[in-house]
Parts: C-alpha cells; sequence; structure tokens
C-alpha cells in the first residue's frame, strides 16, 4: 500500500519526535514536510496513526494519504488529536 504523510508541526519537539518514528516505520522523506512509502503494510496503519497522535501537540496537524486500502483512496487528517477521514471508492 502506498502512503503520503505530510505534516504541519508547529514545534522542533513535535517535528523530532514524529521523524523518529516515520524513520522507525521505514517511510522516507521526499519534499519538505512530505514524507513516503511505496510498500507500507495495511496492517501496521493503525499503529502508525496511535504513535503518531501520542506525539504530537494539540496544535500539529498531520494528513495521511492512503491507496489502495480497501480498494478505495482513503485521506486521513490528524487535528485536535482525533482523526477524521475521506474515503473516495475506485470503481
Amino acid at each position: 500500500m502506498f502512503i503520503g504523510i505530510n505534516l504541519d508541526l508547529a514545534s522542533t519537539d513535535s517535528k523530532n519526535s514524529v521523524l523518529k518514528i516515520l524513520n522507525e516505520y521505514g517511510i522516507k522523506r521526499t519534499h519538505d514536510n512530505l514524507y513516503e512509502s511505496y510498500d507500507f503494510p495495511a496492517i501496521r496503519l493503525g499503529n502508525l496513526k496511535r504513535d503518531l497522535t501520542n506525539c504530537v501537540d494539540m496544535d500539529d496537524s498531520i494528513r495521511l494519504y492512503q491507496f489502495p486500502l480497501e480498494n478505495t483512496f482513503k485521506i486521513s487528517s490528524l487535528q485536535d488529536g482525533k482523526w477524521k477521514r475521506l474515503s473516495i471508492n475506485i470503481s
């Protein structure tokens, strides 16, 4: 599964924590504040989201792009400590 992650982090501490987590999961930086993996295992997605949620502040924002997951393109956003998801069906 492909995932792309866009970061908008307010503090240096949050950035350092998130970068450490992304490195542990094998997600590579492709541009400023953009990280990608082309072979991310779908089974680890929940763990990644939990780890990211635990290390960011309330004023940080993360967008996670996933394809394919259950034959859909999904965009998940972490804002105010909660994940929200948009699903686009691919038929």
